[in-house]
């Protein structure tokens, strides 16, 4: 997904390859955008970035991070 495309929605999209041992922020799989949205607000997290790696049955990567404090 280009720049342009991107939803001003303040969560990173990219695709390739995702490495788990290297991420450090809490993360999950999921089969669509809209997953990732809803795992988040179950879990209480912000989704900050989606990783679309195209492998699957579960080919979306969704990052999360706690809310900062306000």
């Amino acid at each position: 997904m280009t720049q342009e495309k991107q939803p001003n929605d303040g969560i990173r999209r990219s695709q390739g390859k995702f490495d788990p041992f290297q991420e450090t922020r809490q993360w999950s799989a999921a089969a669509s955008e809209e997953r990732c949205k809803r795992i988040a607000r179950n879990i209480g997290k912000r989704l900050v970035e989606i990783i679309d790696t195209e492998d699957e049955p579960l080919p979306i990567i969704c990052i999360f991070e706690d809310y900062p404090d306000d």
